[in-house]
């Protein structure tokens, strides 16, 4: 009995008879006949079984030449069931561990068109691929970023920024999505996709201000935007629209700084301190614009001595007096 036994332990360890310390049998052939058995399953339509049999070939032989490819052909089975947070999880094992795979560059590119996908719409499913759930933006946003962190030069990054704009922004985080632009037009300015980051960026600068009464230090960076644009890529399709969305952002900022006269005269009485604002806004604004036009009104009022509308503080902070006007001029 127990030379039987001794005989069987023999045999178990034996690298030349058996299974081997590292896990793997027959000099390799095993983790490779179970490889070769589940692409077989796989082509034969046999998904279930395929995976398991992937899975069996991580799990028993993780140091053989076979592990990598078992994990890419495993996650996209579970891509192609649309259970992306699955397949995402097998390519990232991939990518943490055999970094010098011939399949690394390969399950980059899986991971971005699975991105892609989610962003354009698709949705995952539950439940082995049986139920559909719902859209999942973060799980793209998240897909995306591991891209850019992954290969932070790579030529899918550019792509992968701009997802995480657009996202961004129908998930209503403009901070995230102007940060993504602003790392595609600093450090990929070369990329096709520079253009549109910056026009896609200036507008996002632009919409985030609600009004000319507001702070403009957005619409100022929407302008210097629109301005980097037309100097970096004057021969660009989008220019035109790239000049009348400046001369736009331009006259909405020369409205904001009107907007500051109009408190100096209406509510302070202070026509002076107005008229500094209003020539401000003539001289930004374009010739034509409504905004130059209803300054140049405002200055003839003061010159006229016309006074503004005053405001229910005045009888507490006083108006203005115009005996100061020689000792700020």
């Amino acid at each position: 009995m127990l030379r039987a036994l001794t005989l069987a332990l023999v045999l178990a360890f034996s690298p030349a008879l058996g299974f081997g310390l590292d896990g793997e049998g027959d000099n390799g052939r095993a983790p490779k006949a179970m490889l070769e058995r589940a692409v077989a399953m796989e082509s034969a339509g046999k998904r279930t079984v395929a995976l398991r049999t992937y899975g069996a070939v991580i799990k028993k032989f993780p140091h053989s030449a076979e592990a990598p490819e078992a994990l890419m052909r495993r996650g996209s089975l579970f891509m192609g069931q649309r259970r992306h947070r699955r397949a995402f999880h097998c390519f990232q094992r991939l990518l943490d561990k055999y970094p010098d795979s011939s399949c690394y560059v390969q399950t980059i590119e899986l991971e971005y068109e699975m991105a892609k996908s989610i962003m354009d719409g698709k949705r995952s499913y539950l439940f082995w691929g049986k139920i559909p759930g719902f859209r999942d933006r973060t799980a793209a946003i998240d897909f995306f970023k591991k891209i850019i962190e992954r290969v932070p030069y790579g030529e899918f990054v550019p792509d992968a920024l701009m997802g995480v704009a657009k996202l961004s922004m129908r998930g209503k985080d403009p901070a995230a999505a102007i940060v993504a632009l602003e790392k595609l037009v600093d450090e990929y300015g070369n990329s096709p996709l520079a253009p549109e980051a910056l026009l896609f960026l200036a507008e996002i600068y632009r919409n985030s201000v609600p009004g000319k009464k507001y702070d403009q230090k957005m619409t100022r960076e929407a302008i210097n935007c629109y301005s980097e644009f037309l100097m970096a890529f004057p021969d660009s399709p989008l220019a035109p629209m790239a000049e009348q969305k400046l001369a736009e952002a331009t006259d909405f900022l020369a409205g904001g700084i009107m907007s500051i006269g109009d408190f100096y005269y209406n509510k302070r009485q202070n026509p002076m301190g107005a008229k500094t604002y209003y020539e401000k806004a003539i001289k930004l604004a374009t010739a034509d614009s409504p905004t130059a036009a209803e300054a140049e009104k405002r200055l003839m009022a003061i010159e006229a001595g016309k006074r503004g509308k005053g405001s229910p503080l005045d009888p507490i902070l006083g108006a203005y007096r115009q005996k100061f006007d020689s000792r700020t001029e």
